[in-house]
């Protein structure tokens, strides 16, 4: 299989906030467990004197502010060029415990601080579970589910510096008796990606990340129901991907 893995595969263990089982790139797309490594892959291809366009599918905003002072003072200003090795490897101490600065539910807050100056057009699609964005009132735009198909294609048209992050959690949801199913179904799928495709080719977007979230009895039901859809996606776009 053609790609690089920048962690190799680990095996289908728990990711919880900060373990990292895998992490592989082909070109400008990035597909990983555990989100919280997308901000190294987005610097890896976009420029740092250019307006950056952001949109992000997911089921949580990834937002979380509770403790952004702390997590930012255990970072270096400049994050552009940091290793894989030493982004993953920032601890930051908080109430007594040290944990990972970089969280999966922290990674794009603390991107949105350290880019705010380059941020162009903002997209959020999620469940609205998380923190609001940390950005101003007005300045990023809230999708609901059954609009992003019809005009994904017209929003990205208006940007030219798109980084492109999906988590698969966004096409889950939770039942009455506690399962986890996917709700969003393969049309659904099929027709996103179409749009994906197009730009990804074009050049207009600069990076792709997709995240599984795959531990069992989470957001996306399990490895197999996230690698399920992750095959499909990557069917779509053309992407050669599977886990051992």
């Amino acid at each position: 299989m053609a790609g690089t893995w920048h962690v190799p595969f680990k095996g289908r263990g728990i990711s919880g906030h900060e373990t990292q089982n895998f992490l592989w790139q082909d070109g400008s797309v990035y597909i990983m467990d555990n989100h919280r490594a997308a901000w190294w892959c987005w610097l890896r291809h976009l420029p740092a004197d250019e307006s950056i366009d952001v949109f992000h599918i997911d089921r949580h905003t990834d937002t979380l502010g509770s403790n952004l002072p702390l997590w930012l003072a255990a970072l270096p200003s400049q994050m552009r060029g940091v290793s894989i090795q030493s982004y993953l490897a920032f601890k930051t101490k908080v109430n007594g415990f040290l944990g990972a600065t970089i969280r999966w539910d922290n990674y794009l807050s603390l991107f949105f601080e350290h880019e705010r100056g380059n941020l162009g057009r903002v997209y959020f699609a999620t469940h609205h579970d998380g923190d609001a964005p940390n950005l101003a009132e007005g300045s990023w735009v809230d999708v609901v589910p059954w609009n992003l198909p019809a005009n994904l294609d017209f929003w990205l048209e208006q940007g030219d510096n798109w980084l492109f992050n999906i988590d698969l959690d966004y096409f889950f949801c939770d039942m009455a008796n506690g399962d986890c199913r996917r709700f969003l179904d393969s049309a659904y799928v099929k027709d996103m990606c179409a749009t994906i495709k197009k730009h990804l080719d074009s050049g207009r977007i600069k990076v792709l990340t997709i995240c599984l979230t795959p531990d069992e009895n989470g957001f996306s039901g399990g490895w197999a129901s996230s690698e399920a859809i992750c095959s499909e996606i990557c069917g779509h776009l053309g992407v050669a991907f599977s886990l051992p």
